[in-house]
Protein backbone atom coordinates (compact mmCIF):
# COMPACT_ATOMS: atom_id res chain seq x y z
CA UNK A 1 0.00 0.00 0.00
CA UNK A 2 1.09 3.22 -1.05
CA UNK A 3 2.94 5.70 1.74
CA UNK A 4 -0.05 8.20 1.35
CA UNK A 5 -2.69 5.83 2.11
CA UNK A 6 -1.29 4.89 5.25
CA UNK A 7 -1.55 8.62 6.19
CA UNK A 8 -5.07 8.80 4.82
CA UNK A 9 -6.71 6.04 7.06
CA UNK A 10 -4.13 7.66 10.14
CA UNK A 11 -6.16 10.64 9.59
CA UNK A 12 -9.36 9.51 9.09
CA UNK A 13 -8.82 7.64 12.16
CA UNK A 14 -7.44 10.53 14.22
CA UNK A 15 -10.74 12.90 13.29
CA UNK A 16 -13.02 10.25 14.00
CA UNK A 17 -14.75 10.21 17.18
CA UNK A 18 -13.54 8.52 20.46
CA UNK A 19 -16.28 6.32 20.34
CA UNK A 20 -16.06 5.29 17.24
CA UNK A 21 -12.07 4.98 17.99
CA UNK A 22 -12.52 2.78 20.32
CA UNK A 23 -15.04 0.18 18.31
CA UNK A 24 -11.94 -0.27 15.82
CA UNK A 25 -9.40 -0.61 18.01
CA UNK A 26 -11.86 -3.67 19.62
CA UNK A 27 -12.39 -5.06 16.44
CA UNK A 28 -8.98 -5.00 15.22
CA UNK A 29 -8.20 -6.90 18.75
CA UNK A 30 -11.06 -9.19 17.96
CA UNK A 31 -9.87 -10.37 14.65
CA UNK A 32 -6.09 -10.33 16.13
CA UNK A 33 -7.37 -13.11 18.58
CA UNK A 34 -10.01 -15.03 16.24
CA UNK A 35 -6.39 -15.39 13.83
CA UNK A 36 -4.55 -16.56 16.81
CA UNK A 37 -6.85 -19.32 18.05
CA UNK A 38 -7.10 -20.39 14.40
CA UNK A 39 -3.30 -20.43 14.44
CA UNK A 40 -3.28 -22.06 17.97
CA UNK A 41 -5.50 -24.91 16.28
CA UNK A 42 -4.40 -25.09 13.43
CA UNK A 43 -1.35 -25.88 14.92
CA UNK A 44 -2.29 -28.51 17.15
CA UNK A 45 -4.23 -30.45 14.37
CA UNK A 46 -1.02 -30.22 12.69
CA UNK A 47 0.92 -31.98 15.98
CA UNK A 48 -2.00 -34.51 16.06
CA UNK A 49 -1.69 -35.58 12.83
CA UNK A 50 1.97 -36.01 13.23
CA UNK A 51 1.83 -37.88 16.01
CA UNK A 52 -1.04 -40.43 14.45
CA UNK A 53 1.72 -40.60 11.62
CA UNK A 54 4.22 -43.79 12.35
CA UNK A 55 7.56 -41.93 11.95
CA UNK A 56 9.43 -43.85 9.07
CA UNK A 57 13.37 -44.83 9.58
CA UNK A 58 15.93 -45.24 6.92
CA UNK A 59 16.85 -48.04 9.02
CA UNK A 60 15.77 -52.03 8.38
CA UNK A 61 17.50 -53.27 11.70
CA UNK A 62 14.82 -53.22 13.94
CA UNK A 63 15.51 -56.80 16.29
CA UNK A 64 13.23 -59.40 15.99
CA UNK A 65 10.44 -60.07 18.66
CA UNK A 66 11.87 -62.30 20.84
CA UNK A 67 9.70 -65.93 20.11
CA UNK A 68 7.12 -67.06 23.19
CA UNK A 69 6.31 -70.11 24.66
CA UNK A 70 3.55 -70.90 23.15
CA UNK A 71 4.86 -70.20 19.57
CA UNK A 72 7.51 -72.52 20.85
CA UNK A 73 5.11 -75.51 21.63
CA UNK A 74 3.14 -75.10 18.24
CA UNK A 75 6.98 -75.28 16.49
CA UNK A 76 8.70 -78.45 14.95
CA UNK A 77 11.90 -78.97 14.13
CA UNK A 78 13.48 -78.31 11.07
CA UNK A 79 17.08 -79.14 9.64
CA UNK A 80 19.23 -76.47 8.67
CA UNK A 81 22.63 -76.41 6.31
CA UNK A 82 25.40 -78.45 7.61
CA UNK A 83 28.18 -76.52 8.99
CA UNK A 84 31.29 -76.91 6.47
CA UNK A 85 33.43 -77.38 9.71
CA UNK A 86 32.16 -80.94 9.83
CA UNK A 87 32.29 -82.90 12.91
CA UNK A 88 33.92 -81.86 16.10
CA UNK A 89 33.07 -81.43 19.41
CA UNK A 90 33.14 -78.19 22.06
CA UNK A 91 33.21 -75.80 19.51
CA UNK A 92 33.12 -72.08 20.31
CA UNK A 93 29.49 -71.02 19.52
CA UNK A 94 28.18 -67.58 20.14
CA UNK A 95 25.08 -65.53 18.58
CA UNK A 96 25.62 -61.68 17.78
CA UNK A 97 21.97 -61.26 17.28
CA UNK A 98 21.72 -61.68 13.38
CA UNK A 99 24.39 -64.81 12.81
CA UNK A 100 25.41 -67.51 14.23
CA UNK A 101 29.51 -68.33 15.03
CA UNK A 102 31.10 -71.57 14.88
CA UNK A 103 35.03 -71.97 15.47
CA UNK A 104 37.61 -74.01 17.29
CA UNK A 105 36.65 -77.38 18.83
CA UNK A 106 38.59 -80.74 18.60
CA UNK A 107 37.98 -83.67 16.59
CA UNK A 108 39.74 -86.91 16.75
CA UNK A 109 41.98 -85.76 19.44
CA UNK A 110 42.60 -82.71 17.33
CA UNK A 111 42.05 -79.26 18.31
CA UNK A 112 40.88 -77.38 15.99
CA UNK A 113 41.18 -73.42 14.44
CA UNK A 114 38.89 -72.90 11.57
CA UNK A 115 35.52 -71.53 11.79
CA UNK A 116 32.37 -70.29 9.94
CA UNK A 117 29.49 -68.05 10.30
CA UNK A 118 25.72 -69.16 9.96
CA UNK A 119 23.11 -66.71 8.66
CA UNK A 120 19.42 -67.06 9.20
CA UNK A 121 17.63 -65.11 6.73
CA UNK A 122 19.98 -66.34 4.03
CA UNK A 123 20.15 -69.77 5.45
CA UNK A 124 23.83 -70.63 4.59
CA UNK A 125 27.15 -70.72 6.32
CA UNK A 126 30.04 -69.35 5.15
CA UNK A 127 33.83 -70.15 6.22
CA UNK A 128 35.96 -67.70 7.75
CA UNK A 129 39.43 -66.76 8.86
CA UNK A 130 41.16 -69.21 11.02
CA UNK A 131 41.28 -68.20 14.07
CA UNK A 132 45.38 -67.74 15.28
CA UNK A 133 47.74 -69.71 16.90
CA UNK A 134 48.60 -67.52 19.81
CA UNK A 135 45.11 -67.57 21.04
CA UNK A 136 45.03 -70.66 23.51
CA UNK A 137 41.41 -72.19 22.70
CA UNK A 138 41.64 -74.53 25.70
CA UNK A 139 39.28 -72.93 28.24
CA UNK A 140 38.86 -70.18 26.29
CA UNK A 141 36.00 -67.91 27.03
CA UNK A 142 34.11 -66.17 24.71
CA UNK A 143 31.43 -64.35 23.71
CA UNK A 144 29.51 -61.66 20.42
CA UNK A 145 29.74 -57.80 20.40
CA UNK A 146 25.62 -57.68 19.34
CA UNK A 147 25.01 -53.38 19.84
CA UNK A 148 28.40 -52.17 18.58
CA UNK A 149 28.08 -49.10 16.75
CA UNK A 150 30.23 -50.35 13.94
CA UNK A 151 29.17 -54.11 13.75
CA UNK A 152 28.88 -57.32 15.71
CA UNK A 153 32.21 -58.95 16.24
CA UNK A 154 33.29 -62.36 18.19
CA UNK A 155 35.78 -61.92 20.87
CA UNK A 156 37.89 -64.87 21.94
CA UNK A 157 40.35 -64.98 25.25
CA UNK A 158 42.77 -68.18 26.03
CA UNK A 159 45.86 -68.33 27.65
CA UNK A 160 47.72 -64.91 27.26
CA UNK A 161 46.16 -63.61 24.05
CA UNK A 162 42.42 -62.15 22.81
CA UNK A 163 41.41 -62.05 19.38
CA UNK A 164 38.67 -59.96 18.16
CA UNK A 165 37.28 -60.87 14.66
CA UNK A 166 35.68 -58.75 12.21
CA UNK A 167 33.33 -60.53 9.69
CA UNK A 168 33.24 -57.31 7.47
CA UNK A 169 36.88 -57.80 6.62
CA UNK A 170 37.45 -61.19 7.80
CA UNK A 171 40.56 -60.89 9.64
CA UNK A 172 41.42 -61.45 13.79
CA UNK A 173 43.44 -59.07 15.52
CA UNK A 174 44.75 -59.91 18.36
CA UNK A 175 45.86 -58.12 22.22
CA UNK A 176 47.79 -59.21 24.66
CA UNK A 177 45.45 -59.94 27.85
CA UNK A 178 46.65 -57.54 30.96
CA UNK A 179 49.54 -59.18 32.98
CA UNK A 180 46.89 -58.93 36.22
CA UNK A 181 45.15 -61.72 33.76
CA UNK A 182 47.60 -63.71 32.37
CA UNK A 183 48.07 -67.13 33.55
CA UNK A 184 44.52 -67.10 35.54
CA UNK A 185 41.65 -69.80 34.58
CA UNK A 186 39.72 -67.45 32.68
CA UNK A 187 36.21 -67.90 33.90
CA UNK A 188 33.94 -65.62 32.50
CA UNK A 189 32.98 -62.74 29.90
CA UNK A 190 30.10 -60.69 28.57
CA UNK A 191 29.46 -57.57 26.57
CA UNK A 192 28.49 -54.05 28.29
CA UNK A 193 27.40 -53.12 24.19
CA UNK A 194 30.63 -50.83 24.99
CA UNK A 195 33.17 -53.27 26.67
CA UNK A 196 33.74 -56.53 26.75
CA UNK A 197 34.37 -57.76 30.52
CA UNK A 198 36.79 -60.73 31.40
CA UNK A 199 36.89 -62.15 34.89
CA UNK A 200 39.70 -64.75 35.94
CA UNK A 201 40.75 -66.75 39.04
CA UNK A 202 43.74 -68.38 40.58
CA UNK A 203 42.26 -71.77 40.24
CA UNK A 204 44.13 -73.33 42.57
CA UNK A 205 43.75 -73.04 46.74
CA UNK A 206 47.57 -71.93 46.50
CA UNK A 207 46.40 -68.62 45.36
CA UNK A 208 42.98 -67.91 45.27
CA UNK A 209 42.20 -64.21 43.68
CA UNK A 210 40.34 -62.37 41.53
CA UNK A 211 41.14 -60.24 37.86
CA UNK A 212 38.62 -58.38 36.27
CA UNK A 213 39.71 -56.48 33.30
CA UNK A 214 37.62 -54.04 30.49
CA UNK A 215 38.28 -54.41 26.99
CA UNK A 216 36.93 -51.24 25.02
CA UNK A 217 36.47 -52.23 21.21
CA UNK A 218 36.24 -49.43 20.14
CA UNK A 219 40.04 -48.07 21.32
CA UNK A 220 41.45 -51.59 21.44
CA UNK A 221 42.52 -50.66 25.07
CA UNK A 222 42.37 -52.84 28.15
CA UNK A 223 41.91 -51.43 31.72
CA UNK A 224 41.49 -53.74 35.11
CA UNK A 225 38.52 -53.21 37.01
CA UNK A 226 38.92 -55.87 39.69
CA UNK A 227 36.42 -55.08 42.62
CA UNK A 228 37.51 -54.98 45.88
CA UNK A 229 36.76 -57.93 48.55
CA UNK A 230 37.13 -58.78 51.90
CA UNK A 231 40.30 -60.06 52.66
CA UNK A 232 38.85 -63.49 54.15
CA UNK A 233 36.93 -64.10 51.25
CA UNK A 234 39.11 -65.95 48.82
CA UNK A 235 37.51 -66.06 45.64
CA UNK A 236 36.78 -69.98 43.97
CA UNK A 237 34.78 -69.59 40.94
CA UNK A 238 33.44 -66.45 39.70
CA UNK A 239 29.80 -65.72 37.14
CA UNK A 240 29.67 -62.40 35.29
CA UNK A 241 26.32 -61.03 33.35
CA UNK A 242 26.10 -57.41 31.81
CA UNK A 243 22.95 -55.69 32.06
CA UNK A 244 20.88 -52.39 30.94
CA UNK A 245 24.40 -50.27 32.09
CA UNK A 246 25.81 -52.68 34.72
CA UNK A 247 27.45 -55.66 35.68
CA UNK A 248 26.88 -57.89 37.82
CA UNK A 249 29.69 -60.02 39.78
CA UNK A 250 29.05 -62.96 41.94
CA UNK A 251 32.59 -64.16 43.68
CA UNK A 252 31.82 -67.75 45.58
CA UNK A 253 34.59 -67.68 48.32
CA UNK A 254 35.57 -70.54 50.26
CA UNK A 255 38.23 -71.22 53.07
CA UNK A 256 39.51 -73.30 55.87
CA UNK A 257 38.98 -72.33 59.34
CA UNK A 258 39.70 -73.96 62.76
CA UNK A 259 36.96 -75.65 65.08
CA UNK A 260 37.33 -76.34 68.52
CA UNK A 261 36.65 -80.15 67.83
CA UNK A 262 39.07 -79.96 64.09
CA UNK A 263 38.36 -78.17 61.20
CA UNK A 264 35.79 -76.95 58.65
CA UNK A 265 35.11 -75.10 55.59
CA UNK A 266 33.82 -71.47 55.59
CA UNK A 267 32.60 -70.46 52.73
CA UNK A 268 29.92 -67.66 50.87
CA UNK A 269 29.08 -65.73 47.97
CA UNK A 270 30.18 -61.94 47.42
CA UNK A 271 27.78 -59.57 44.83
CA UNK A 272 29.64 -56.88 43.51
CA UNK A 273 27.61 -54.35 40.85
CA UNK A 274 29.84 -51.73 38.81
CA UNK A 275 27.18 -48.95 37.21
CA UNK A 276 28.65 -47.22 33.36
CA UNK A 277 31.26 -44.65 33.40
CA UNK A 278 32.19 -45.56 37.07
CA UNK A 279 34.86 -47.44 38.79
CA UNK A 280 33.78 -48.12 42.26
CA UNK A 281 31.58 -51.52 42.50
CA UNK A 282 28.67 -51.47 44.88
CA UNK A 283 28.49 -54.00 47.62
CA UNK A 284 25.02 -55.92 47.05
CA UNK A 285 23.50 -57.28 50.71
CA UNK A 286 21.24 -59.92 50.88
CA UNK A 287 21.80 -62.36 48.60
CA UNK A 288 21.18 -66.00 48.98
CA UNK A 289 24.71 -67.78 50.35
CA UNK A 290 25.63 -70.94 49.70
CA UNK A 291 24.35 -71.30 46.40
CA UNK A 292 26.23 -71.17 43.40
CA UNK A 293 25.51 -68.85 40.40
CA UNK A 294 26.62 -70.42 36.76
CA UNK A 295 25.19 -69.64 33.54
CA UNK A 296 23.00 -66.26 34.24
CA UNK A 297 21.89 -64.26 31.28
CA UNK A 298 20.13 -61.00 30.94
CA UNK A 299 16.79 -60.23 28.76
CA UNK A 300 14.65 -57.58 29.08
CA UNK A 301 15.06 -56.17 32.31
CA UNK A 302 15.43 -59.47 34.30
CA UNK A 303 18.44 -61.71 35.17
CA UNK A 304 17.53 -65.54 34.88
CA UNK A 305 19.64 -67.80 37.84
CA UNK A 306 19.37 -70.75 36.76
CA UNK A 307 19.12 -73.70 39.48
CA UNK A 308 22.44 -73.84 41.60
CA UNK A 309 23.69 -76.95 43.91
CA UNK A 310 25.07 -76.03 46.99
CA UNK A 311 28.00 -74.04 47.16
CA UNK A 312 30.68 -74.84 49.72
CA UNK A 313 34.10 -74.90 48.20
CA UNK A 314 35.89 -77.46 48.70
CA UNK A 315 33.61 -79.81 51.25
CA UNK A 316 31.46 -82.99 49.91
CA UNK A 317 28.48 -80.72 48.90
CA UNK A 318 25.12 -82.12 49.59
CA UNK A 319 22.82 -82.82 46.18
CA UNK A 320 19.98 -80.25 46.74
CA UNK A 321 19.70 -77.15 44.44
CA UNK A 322 18.15 -74.40 44.18
CA UNK A 323 15.32 -73.65 42.20
CA UNK A 324 15.69 -71.74 39.04
CA UNK A 325 14.69 -67.69 39.77
CA UNK A 326 14.60 -64.21 38.07
CA UNK A 327 16.68 -61.72 39.70
CA UNK A 328 15.48 -57.48 39.26
CA UNK A 329 18.24 -56.01 37.35
CA UNK A 330 18.36 -52.80 39.38
CA UNK A 331 17.31 -54.47 43.02
CA UNK A 332 18.75 -57.97 42.62
CA UNK A 333 15.58 -58.96 44.43
CA UNK A 334 14.27 -62.79 43.24
CA UNK A 335 11.81 -64.26 42.30
CA UNK A 336 10.70 -67.87 42.01
CA UNK A 337 10.17 -69.49 38.49
CA UNK A 338 8.23 -72.75 39.20
CA UNK A 339 8.92 -76.40 39.35
CA UNK A 340 9.52 -77.80 35.03
CA UNK A 341 6.88 -80.18 34.38
CA UNK A 342 10.13 -82.51 33.02
CA UNK A 343 10.94 -85.80 34.55
CA UNK A 344 14.88 -85.17 35.32
CA UNK A 345 16.50 -81.89 35.91
CA UNK A 346 17.44 -79.81 33.12
CA UNK A 347 20.51 -79.24 32.66
CA UNK A 348 20.45 -76.64 29.80
CA UNK A 349 18.41 -72.94 31.39
CA UNK A 350 18.27 -70.53 28.39
CA UNK A 351 16.54 -67.10 28.26
CA UNK A 352 15.45 -64.62 25.62
CA UNK A 353 13.51 -61.92 26.87
CA UNK A 354 10.06 -63.58 26.48
CA UNK A 355 10.43 -67.12 27.30
CA UNK A 356 12.66 -69.48 29.17
CA UNK A 357 13.94 -72.68 27.53
CA UNK A 358 14.75 -76.01 30.02
CA UNK A 359 15.88 -79.32 28.91
CA UNK A 360 17.41 -82.49 30.66
CA UNK A 361 20.53 -83.61 28.79
CA UNK A 362 21.27 -87.35 28.93
CA UNK A 363 25.07 -88.35 30.58
CA UNK A 364 28.06 -88.22 28.03
CA UNK A 365 29.24 -91.18 25.84
CA UNK A 366 32.07 -92.34 23.76
CA UNK A 367 29.62 -91.66 21.18
CA UNK A 368 27.66 -88.33 22.09
CA UNK A 369 31.34 -86.71 24.67
CA UNK A 370 28.50 -83.84 25.23
CA UNK A 371 25.13 -85.69 25.75
CA UNK A 372 22.09 -85.37 24.00
CA UNK A 373 19.06 -83.19 24.40
CA UNK A 374 16.39 -85.26 26.14
CA UNK A 375 12.84 -83.46 26.99
CA UNK A 376 12.29 -79.59 26.77
CA UNK A 377 10.45 -77.13 28.25
CA UNK A 378 9.39 -73.95 27.95
CA UNK A 379 8.17 -71.21 30.63
CA UNK A 380 6.26 -67.93 29.76
CA UNK A 381 7.62 -65.21 31.99
CA UNK A 382 3.97 -63.23 31.64
CA UNK A 383 1.15 -66.01 31.98
CA UNK A 384 3.88 -68.31 34.53
CA UNK A 385 2.70 -71.33 32.63
CA UNK A 386 5.23 -74.07 31.59
CA UNK A 387 5.25 -75.90 28.36
CA UNK A 388 6.36 -78.82 27.00
CA UNK A 389 7.73 -78.92 23.47
CA UNK A 390 8.89 -81.61 20.44
CA UNK A 391 11.76 -83.64 21.28
CA UNK A 392 14.70 -83.48 19.02
CA UNK A 393 13.95 -86.11 15.94
CA UNK A 394 16.51 -89.13 16.48
CA UNK A 395 18.26 -87.79 19.98
CA UNK A 396 21.59 -86.51 18.47
CA UNK A 397 24.49 -86.17 20.20
CA UNK A 398 25.50 -82.61 20.64
CA UNK A 399 28.26 -80.72 19.43
CA UNK A 400 27.91 -77.62 22.34
CA UNK A 401 25.47 -76.51 24.38
CA UNK A 402 22.16 -75.02 22.38
CA UNK A 403 22.08 -71.35 21.47
CA UNK A 404 18.81 -69.60 21.80
CA UNK A 405 18.38 -67.07 18.99
CA UNK A 406 15.77 -64.17 19.47
CA UNK A 407 13.11 -66.28 17.26
CA UNK A 408 14.81 -70.07 17.51
CA UNK A 409 16.53 -72.43 19.12
CA UNK A 410 19.64 -73.82 17.69
CA UNK A 411 21.28 -76.91 18.03
CA UNK A 412 24.14 -77.82 16.68
CA UNK A 413 25.11 -81.64 16.32
CA UNK A 414 28.08 -83.36 16.56
CA UNK A 415 28.25 -84.27 13.00
CA UNK A 416 27.83 -80.85 11.89
CA UNK A 417 23.89 -80.76 11.97
CA UNK A 418 21.82 -77.51 12.23
CA UNK A 419 18.82 -77.91 14.19
CA UNK A 420 16.01 -75.58 14.37
CA UNK A 421 13.15 -75.14 16.45
CA UNK A 422 11.12 -71.54 16.37
CA UNK A 423 10.05 -68.73 13.66
CA UNK A 424 11.71 -69.02 10.65
CA UNK A 425 13.32 -65.77 9.69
Amino acid sequence: MPKDDHLRDDSQLAAAGPAQTARRRRRLQLAVAVLGIAAVTTAGLALRAAQRTPIRSSCACRPPYPVTASELSRAHWSALRRSPLGPRSDPIVAWTGQELFEVGGTWNGVLQRSGAVFDPSAGHWRRIAGVPGSIGLDGAVAVATPGNRFRPQLFVAGGKVAGLYDPVANRWTTTDLPRQLAGLHLAAAAWTGYDVIVAGTAGSAAGPMLAVAAYKVEDRRWRMISPRLPARHPTGAVSVVATAHRVVLWSMWSRPARTPHGGTILSGVDVRVLHDHVVQWTQMRHWPQHRVVEGAAFADFQILIPPGRYWCGGCPAPHSQSPARFADRRTLALTAIPASPLVSQPAVWLWNGNAVLAASQSGSSRAAPDGRLASLAAYDFYSHRWRVLRRVPGAPALATAPIFAEQQLLVLTLHGRLLSLGKRP
